[in-house]
């Protein structure tokens, strides 16, 4: 089956995915579901995607409810198409419309990942810069002073607690230049 092919039977589960919500919509309006205005949906409960004075909104109109299914549809059409472009000996009639009918849901999931995705991908490439600069700095542990005499919670031998030693084969001088150091 070629790709164009794919895409037209991948329509047509769009085409049937959005009769399935037209019949429900009907069943549960009893009206056609493009009449239907925001405060006459019942029971009448908020919702955390509507925004306050959207609910006495007028219907849509029959007007939106083509260019919702037309869109439908070339969702459908438009991804059903690439898998079958991509994967060309796997893809029958009953995967295409199969595709086709999940194909809305897949795309609205998807976008849904998108804003976390940029965000790894943007973690991952700043390799940890940002949440370092970001995390609180560790103060030092209350407890008893060192024997060495330097301030508590700082470990012998740094150089805060008078007692400079570098761990081995560390240069003790290093030149901004990078050209190496002076022992």
């Amino acid at each position: 089956m070629d790709w164009f092919m794919a895409a037209m039977v991948g329509a047509a589960g769009g085409a049937s995915m959005e009769a399935v919500d037209i019949i429900k919509a009907v069943k549960w309006h009893r009206q056609m579901p493009w009449n239907v205005q925001s405060d006459t949906i019942d029971p009448p409960q908020r919702r955390g995607d509507v925004r306050p004075g959207e609910e006495h909104l007028p219907a849509p109109g029959w007007k939106a409810y083509c260019v919702a299914g037309v869109l439908r549809l070339f969702v459908s059409s438009a991804l059903t198409g690439v898998v079958a472009a991509s994967y060309p000996q796997s893809t029958n009639a009953l995967v295409s419309f199969l595709i086709g009918l999940g194909a809305l849901s897949a795309v609205q999931q998807a976008t849904t990942l998108v804003p976390l995705m940029v965000k790894n991908v943007g973690r991952a490439a700043l390799g940890g810069v940002v949440e370092a600069a970001q995390q609180p700095s560790q103060a030092p542990i209350p407890g008893p002073a060192q024997p060495n005499g330097g301030p508590p919670g700082v470990p012998t031998g740094s150089h805060i607690s008078g007692n400079p030693s570098p761990a081995p084969g560390v240069a003790g001088e290093q030149e901004l230049t990078g050209g190496g150091g002076t022992a």
